[in-house]
């Protein structure tokens, strides 16, 4: 079989039309648009990590949106691939209203353009029983947000602990509940994704020893500092 793609396809885009194509060669045609959705989730992920390696201040900002973006995405494209047919990708949808069919039975069809924010793709996974390690992902998002109005001085360590949880939903959510090869998806940058999880796990590690080493007056103070983030750039890599 031959596959005819669009110039201005990027290496992934090319290779989920493929698996698209697949799909629909088994009468799963609804479900063309879904492809799409991943598609702009590896691309937002892969574009946030190309931000992080940049030598512009600037694109750290960058890198934390596009890779939080990225991992939202990942959710509705789960989201819509369960979303039954005819529905409109009724999942994905924040407005969800009952209709008639040709037979009188009642369904459900998503309405409008505006899709979950991530307060209802928490609730519809945890309801379709697909587990998300949901604290890390809070995580991820309130440090994002703390990066875009408190940090004055964001620093390449910072972004790294978003990185490195980042690392993790992302391998785990795609290679478990969307069946695929997260090396596979993001190429290249799968070893960026990687290699700053293991350089800031390893330091963070580092940290912890050195307040371990510390003769503390009170022993609530290890826990407290452990906690700590620089005030300035967001780094939890203090000592």
């Amino acid at each position: 079989m031959l596959f005819n793609f669009p110039c201005s396809f990027t290496v992934v885009g090319v290779k989920l039309a493929m698996m698209n194509c697949l799909c629909f060669g088994k009468g799963h045609v609804s479900k063309r648009n879904n492809m799409k959705i991943l598609e702009n989730a590896i691309d937002s992920i892969i574009l946030g990590l190309e931000d992080y390696k940049s030598d512009e201040p600037r694109r750290l900002l960058s890198c934390t949106r596009n890779i939080f973006a990225g991992i939202l995405l990942l959710f509705k494209h789960k989201l819509s691939l369960l979303s039954p047919d005819g529905t409109d990708e009724s999942l994905i949808k924040q407005r969800v209203l009952p209709t008639k069919d040709v037979d009188g039975n009642i369904k459900w069809e998503g309405k409008g353009k505006k899709t979950v924010d991530v307060q209802q793709i928490s609730e519809r996974l945890e309801s379709l029983g697909i587990d998300v390690d949901w604290k890390r992902v809070n995580e991820i998002n309130k440090f994002r947000n703390d990066i875009e109005h408190y940090y004055s001085n964001l620093s390449d360590k910072a972004v790294q602990a978003l990185i490195s949880n980042s690392f993790i939903v992302i391998r785990d959510f795609i290679s478990k509940h969307l069946g695929l090869d997260p090396k596979n998806l993001l190429e290249e940058e799968w070893e960026t994704l990687v290699s700053v999880s293991e350089v800031y796990e390893r330091e963070k590690e580092e940290c912890l020893n050195a307040l371990e080493r510390i003769d503390w007056i009170s022993s609530v103070l290890p826990s407290a500092i452990s906690e700590y983030k620089c005030e300035n750039c967001g780094s939890d890599l203090g000592l």
